[in-house]
């Protein structure tokens, strides 16, 4: 990396600095929240391992590279005694994201214009949960390197980090499309038209063949998903100037060279690599990441949401099968008789009847969270709840479902879900940081009544004015709203 005499990035790296910047300027990243990153996953995964995480109810968050903050947003209604920063380089997507706090009034929230390279030496302030989304793959080499660097200097003692970016061997593939991608829209400099391009040509490409190679044909369906990607995110993922897939263990060197640690992949699907294998029940850290490498080799590996904690945090690598007594679950599943139960496309049967039954409690309540200790289980049942986190059939988590369950006297929205639909937006962020979908101006408006100022009654005399459809009940719309996670009040 080339420096001038202050040590700073020399003017290579900060005219590459400058190229990414001006990409968000031109192209802004649409307002999303990133569900993987929830300090939640990161506080379970942690408890998995032995490890005592911040509460997050009162936790201090740092979002680099956050954009408008609307992620942030999100964890702040949820989360009222938090205190959340998000910084970013882009000046438009920091002005709308102020603009917005402003709006909803969150006095917990942050949104601050920063360099990544520059924070990584001067940030003061330690915080709990560290979110790098969408980030680490498509900047410039400095600015990778100050990321892990900035974590290692403001990550907590007891802190977790989220850290996601495309991941090899998959990457290849994708380096594959991009390549072609901007071949075919070499010379145009309209965003718009550079777009149009670039998606014509990936979904002519991924028209199936007959008798393709089995390279070909993956690559092929490869394209076809990548043109379900709306513009903007295939503007900043596959066409910015920056494309780096990367190897954990690369990612994992990284880290330890900043006292950080590889932990485990917030999807659970994935908690495997963070854990010690059958065979290799002594694996360390090291280890660990050479297992988890290996295997990303053998399953072409796409894409990674790695979690980091301190090297002297000192995380087991057995599941701490106990911790689970202590966190709350939730199933999404739908029970077929007394012992088999089915989740999208899966299907589990249970012959433990005490089991089977804990199962159907937490069915039965969906979407509430109940504590999984009020289900009495055994250490053997405690296994198999944690088994079944790993296959989706059950969520874990460390805190109660946010929102309430009821709508009050005067019910109240989640106010950054009440600004979007405001202004229109088709999809909202709810309290539970998921984005539901409202392609209808009638529930926008619905939803941004609740404001708190109107009673049941009053609310039914506007409904009519609403173009909602016949039939619907304002109380029936109220209790979606709250099984939707949008009502704080």
């Amino acid at each position: 990396m080339r420096q001038d005499e202050t040590g700073r990035p020399g003017t290579g790296a900060a005219d590459e600095i400058a190229r990414v910047q001006a990409a968000y300027e031109e192209v802004a990243y649409p307002a999303m929240v990133c569900t993987a990153g929830h300090p939640d996953r990161l506080a379970v995964a942690a408890r998995l391992h032995g490890l005592s995480p911040p509460p997050i109810e009162t936790a201090r968050v740092l979002e680099i590279g956050g954009g408008d903050g609307v992620n942030l947003m999100a964890l702040a209604c949820a989360y009222p005694h938090a205190q959340f920063l998000s910084v970013d380089l882009a000046p438009s997507a920091v002005a709308r994201g102020r603009a917005l706090v402003a709006r909803t009034g969150l006095d917990n929230v942050r949104i601050e214009q920063g360099d990544i390279v520059r924070l990584a030496d001067d940030m003061a302030g330690t915080f709990d949960y560290v979110i790098a989304h969408g980030v680490y793959a498509w900047v410039p080499d400095v600015v990778r390197e100050a990321v892990m660097r900035l974590i290692g200097r403001v990550l907590a003692a007891d802190g977790v980090a989220f850290v996601d970016y495309n991941a090899m061997p998959g990457g290849h593939l994708r380096q594959t499309l991009r390549e072609m991608m901007l071949y075919r829209t070499r010379g145009i400099a309209d965003p718009a038209e550079r777009l149009r391009v670039a998606h014509e040509a990936l979904v002519a490409f991924g028209a199936p063949r007959e008798g393709e190679r089995l390279f070909v044909e993956a690559l092929r369906e490869h394209a076809r998903s990548t043109a379900k990607k709306t513009p903007a995110v295939l503007h900043h993922d596959e066409l910015g100037a920056f494309f780096a897939p990367q190897m954990l263990s690369d990612v994992s060197a990284a880290a330890a060279a900043n006292g950080l640690l590889f932990l485990n992949e917030a999807d659970p699907l994935g908690q495997e690599d963070g854990f010690a294998p059958a065979d290799e029940p002594d694996a360390d850290s090291d280890a660990i990441v050479r297992i988890a490498q290996l295997r990303d080799f053998e399953s072409m590996k796409f894409f990674r949401q790695s979690l980091f904690v301190r090297a002297a945090a000192n995380p087991v690598r057995r599941p701490a099968v106990a911790a689970v007594a202590g966190l709350y679950a939730a199933a999404q599943c739908e029970r077929v008789d007394a012992q088999v139960f089915t989740h999208d496309g899966g299907r589990i049967s249970i012959s433990d009847p005490v089991f089977a039954a804990a199962l159907a409690r937490l069915v039965a309540a969906w979407p509430a969270r109940l504590p999984v200790a009020a289900l009495a289980l055994d250490e053997e049942q405690l296994t198999s709840l944690h088994e079944l986190a790993g296959l989706r059939f059950v969520n874990l988590h460390s805190v109660p479902r946010e929102g309430v369950a009821v709508a009050g006297e005067r019910p109240v929205a989640s106010p950054l879900a009440r600004a979007q639909a405001e202004d229109g937006a088709e999809i909202v962020a709810t309290l539970d940081h998921m984005m539901i979908a409202m392609n209808e101006a009638g529930p926008r408006r619905f939803l941004a009544l609740l404001d708190g100022t109107r009673d049941h009654d009053e609310i039914a005399v506007a409904w009519a004015t609403l173009g909602l459809p016949d039939g619907v009940k304002v109380e029936d719309a109220l209790r979606k709203f709250a099984l939707a996670a949008l009502l704080v009040a």
